[in-house]
C-alpha cells in the first residue's frame, strides 16, 4: 500500500518479512531491524513473510523539535540511506531493541493516560529513545551547530504552507510575509527540510489529496482544485512524480488494502500528538 504523510515512522520489525520503498529505495525489513521513515517521504510496504508483527511509533516533527533541539538527535528521525540502513539499521542488539520497545510500551501507557504530567513524561521518553536510536545506529558526531533563529522561521513557513496548501504560494509571496530574501528562504527551507521550497508545497498538496483518495469520493477535477493544483494534469503529474502511481490507482489499491486488513496482521502502533 502508498503511504505519504506529514509524520515521522520508526518501525520495530518482531517479526516476519517486508520490502519497503521509500523514496524509490529498498528496504528489507526483518526482525531485530529499525527502519526510519522521514516525514512526506512517500513509501509502498510489500509483505514477504507473515504474520508480520512490528512496534510502530509515528510522530510529528514539529513535535520532536518543540524539544529536541540536538543537530545529532534530530538525525534519528530522517530516512537512512540504504547503504547506512544496511550497516547501522539491522540486526539491532536484542538488548537495546528490548530497551527501545519497553520505552515504546510506556510511551503507550502515557499517551492514554491523561495523568498529571503525562505530557512532560512523554517528551522524556521520546528523548531516551532519541539517544538510543543515536547509539544503535552508531552515527559519527556532527560538529555543526544548528541555527535555532532560522530553524524558527522555516518552521513557521512550513506550517503555513501546511495550513494554506490550497491556495497560491510563490517565493516572493513568502519572502514579503516572513521578511526574508527569497534566496535565503531556498537555502534555509532545503536545509531544514530536506526538500526544496517547490518540491515541499507539491508533496504537501499530495499528501492532501491522499486523504481526499482514501476518505471520498470525489472527481480528480475536485480533489485537484480541493488541493491547490491549478490544472488536472498538473494534479496528475505531480501525483505520479511523488507516488510512482496514479491517483485512480491510488484509490484502488487502497480499497484492496482494506479488503487485506480484514484478515489482519498484529501490529502495535503508538500514534503520539502535539
Amino acid at each position: 500500500m502508498h503511504h505519504i504523510h506529514n509524520s515521522c515512522e520508526i518501525l520495530f520489525a518482531m517479526q516476519g518479512t517486508v520490502d519497503y520503498y521509500v523514496l524509490g529505495n529498498r528496504y528489507k525489513l526483518e526482525p531485530g531491524d529499525i527502519l526510519v521513515i522521514g516525514a512526506m517521504h512517500h513509501h509502498v510496504r510489500i509483505m514477504q513473510n507473515l504474520p508480520y508483527d512490528r512496534y510502530g511509533l509515528t510522530i510529528l516533527p514539529s513535535y520532536y523539535r518543540s524539544f529536541i533541539f540536538d543537530i545529532n538527535l534530530l538525525r534519528v528521525f530522517e530516512t537512512p540511506t540504504p547503504e547506512n540502513f544496511e550497516n547501522r539499521c539491522k540486526h539491532i542488539d536484542h538488548a537495546v531493541f528490548n530497551q527501545l520497545t519497553s520505552l515504546l510500551e510506556q510511551l503507550y501507557g502515557e499517551n492514554s493516560s491523561g495523568t498529571a504530567m503525562n505530557n512532560a513524561l512523554q517528551q522524556l521518553l521520546i528523548h531516551q529513545i532519541a539517544i538510543l536510536l543515536y547509539r544503535a545506529f552508531r552515527y559519527d558526531e556532527l560538529d555543526e551547530i544548528a541555527d535555532p533563529f532560522q530553524n524558527e522561521r522555516m518552521q513557521k513557513i512550513k506550517e503555513y504552507i501546511n495550513k494554506h496548501y490550497a491556495a497560491s504560494i510563490t517565493l516572493d509571496m513568502l519572502s514579503e510575509l516572513f521578511f526574508m530574501h527569497p534566496t535565503n528562504i531556498s537555502k534555509y527551507f532545503s536545509t531544514y527540510c530536506g526538500f526544496n521550497l517547490h518540491r515541499y508545497i507539491n508533496t504537501v498538496r499530495v499528501c492532501q489529496a491522499t486523504k481526499l483518495l482514501t476518505y471520498t469520493n470525489l472527481t480528480m477535477a475536485v480533489i485537484a482544485e480541493q488541493c491547490g493544483f491549478g490544472s488536472i494534469s498538473t494534479f496528475l503529474k505531480q501525483f505520479k512524480e511523488i507516488t510512482s502511481t496514479s491517483p485512480l490507482q491510488y484509490r484502488k489499491k487502497y480499497k484492496e488494502y482494506l479488503i487485506r486488513k480484514q484478515a489482519g496482521t498484529m501490529i502495535k502502533n503508538t500514534l503520539l500528538k502535539p
